[in-house]
């Protein structure tokens, strides 16, 4: 975060950063500020963002082991959906989802 730079452009193409922090009840979802500003360029008043969402681990999930592997395969575009009211042919211009932590700002 502080002094890095937010790689919502990468060499690959555009990236959409989701924040997430996980603790032992769930994990919180947020869009990172910079993929906030893109995507309110790109869709305008078609962007209804949610400052954040709170998804509940499953009980008896392994926080580090099984919530990764559904939250960021399975569920990522209904997790990005939510924060950002868009549908799937907006969210597949808008570029891959990365999912990083907020206060290290690394990958997850």
């Amino acid at each position: 975060m502080y002094g890095s730079v937010d790689p919502v452009q990468l060499d690959e193409g555009p990236r959409l950063v989701v924040y997430q922090s996980t603790d032992r009840e769930g994990s919180t979802f947020s869009l990172s500020p910079a993929a906030r500003r893109m995507l309110e360029a790109r869709f305008g008043e078609r962007l209804h963002a949610s400052p954040r969402i709170f998804v509940a681990h499953p009980v008896g999930a392994h926080p580090a082991r099984d919530v990764p592997e559904r939250l960021h395969g399975m569920l990522a575009r209904q997790l990005v959906m939510l924060l950002t009211g868009l549908g799937d042919q907006d969210l597949a211009q808008a570029g891959e989802i990365e999912f990083r932590d907020p206060v290290t700002d690394r990958r997850l």
